[in-house]
């Protein structure tokens, strides 16, 4: 789940919160008074600071809209190794 920790003065919390509401991923916002500047968490990654965190964001965009596209050409798919299900 992607947390996000910001200060109570965040002006990019709402903008966030849209994307992250588009992309369909779990997650939570927590405002945290005593930070200067956002913190993103998200398992073991992390990232701090605006920047960083637009770029996660965008990257996480980027791996989402990838589900949906149909191109075997994005894949290692070798059809003479597979098999019919029965």
């Amino acid at each position: 789940m992607i947390t996000i920790y910001f200060p109570a003065d965040s002006k990019e919390i709402s903008g966030w919160k849209d994307r992250l509401d588009n992309i369909f991923l779990k997650y939570q916002l927590i405002e945290e008074p005593d930070i200067t500047q956002p913190r993103l968490t998200d398992d073991e990654k992390q990232a701090e600071g605006v920047a960083a965190i637009e770029a996660y964001m965008e990257s996480m965009e980027q791996l989402v809209q990838g589900w949906y596209e149909d191109r075997c050409d994005r894949y290692d798919f070798d059809p003479d190794q597979s098999k019919l299900l029965p």
